[in-house]
């Protein structure tokens, strides 16, 4: 204990205590307060340390919630994110433990969220990510007090099979360019499969990102379902070169601008809605096409994986696609199709002499 003498000639003591490898101290005007509140401290942490539940929280796990969602909407947290929380904790935590008090939440509740979870066939993804919702509800209780430790805290998340990168062979866009010929969003598409862009930055592209002159693209803007935000997914401008097909495109475009603002638009002008582009127009060109059935996303996977197949540098492509490293390009988009493995396999071939011409030779010698 440290007693202090403060400038007014009184005298305050101070307690510490370690818990989770983190200083926990508090200041009392009488020595007998400060000792009080470490032996009520040391029994809660010890009581932790053996159960792995908190003594001095009486609050409801799920008033708890509506705490910390409160905490998140005055923090600035994106709509998007704020949707997903909510989505999370009022269809899976709050059903099962919006009365369960704070205090008493274990490890048992961590696995039985995830029985619950795995009862709804939900995929593995998913079912993480509400566990990584939870776990930061807990941590927080934490880092506020309510909490000395996050009983999920070694609750791992469950194992994700590796997924399959989808894309089109040239034959398949080809196909789904024919039939898409009289389709509104048909430039959007043309330039996506010969950009590699996201689709945020593609119907965040206005026309003063438009270099004609340099024939490259700026990308410093991106547009979600809500409005068109001057930042990227990295946080960092990059420069798009266009092929030709991209900037004949996007000239022509210009000669007849729908809309001031937006590069890509519907044919009366109108912004594209996002939640359409993807769930329904793109879907339903697909089906017109006839062609394997892929995510709008899928057509930067296309230009990525193509790319690779016809020669072009990963690094090169790294920084096209906007990577933050080559690794994260060669581990996403450097998956070549099984026909090109094959036909480079055949770079390396070696094998024995056949048994007619080594028995010729051995008749040509013994001559």
């Amino acid at each position: 204990m440290e007693m202090i003498r403060n400038k007014n000639r009184t005298i305050t003591y101070r307690e510490k205590v370690y818990v989770n490898g983190r200083s926990v101290s508090k200041t009392f005007k009488r020595k007998s307060d400060a000792i009080t509140w470490k032996k009520k401290l040391q029994t809660e942490k010890q009581q932790m340390d053996i159960w792995g539940q908190s003594l001095n929280s009486t609050v409801l796990l799920g008033e708890f919630i509506k705490t910390w969602l409160q905490n998140k909407e005055n923090s600035n947290v994106a709509p998007r994110t704020m949707d997903s929380y909510n989505g999370v904790i009022n269809n899976y935590l709050l059903p099962l433990f919006a009365s369960i008090h704070l205090r008493v939440i274990s490890l048992a509740h961590g696995h039985k969220l995830l029985t619950h979870l795995h009862a709804t066939s939900l995929k593995p993804v998913r079912i993480n990510f509400i566990l990584k919702i939870f776990k930061q509800i807990l941590n927080d209780a934490v880092r506020w007090d309510y909490l000395l430790k996050n009983p999920l805290g070694h609750l791992k998340p469950i194992k994700v099979p590796p997924r399959h990168e989808t894309y089109w062979l040239p034959s398949e866009i080809q196909k789904f360019l024919n039939a898409s010929q009289d389709n509104e969003l048909y430039n959007l598409y043309l330039v996506a499969l010969n950009s590699g862009l996201r689709r945020g930055e593609l119907l965040g592209l206005c026309w003063d990102k438009i270099d004609f002159k340099n024939k490259q693209i700026e990308i410093s803007r991106i547009r979600d379902r809500y409005s068109l935000k001057e930042t990227t997914k990295t946080g960092k401008i990059r420069y798009v070169p266009m092929n030709q097909v991209v900037f004949d495109t996007l000239f022509k475009l210009s000669l007849s601008k729908l809309n001031l603002q937006f590069v890509f638009t519907t044919n009366d002008g109108q912004a594209i809605n996002l939640n359409h582009l993807s769930d329904r127009k793109f879907q339903n060109a697909i089906t017109k096409a006839n062609v394997k059935r892929i995510r709008f996303h899928d057509l930067r996977t296309s230009y990525a994986a193509n790319f690779c197949m016809q020669g072009g540098d990963v690094y090169a492509l790294s920084r096209i696609l906007g990577h933050t490293n080559v690794e994260m390009t060669t581990s996403k988009y450097a998956h070549l199709h099984p026909s090109y493995l094959r036909q480079v396999a055949d770079t390396i071939s070696f094998k024995a002499d056949s048994p007619n011409l080594a028995h010729s030779n051995l008749k040509l010698v013994e001559m």
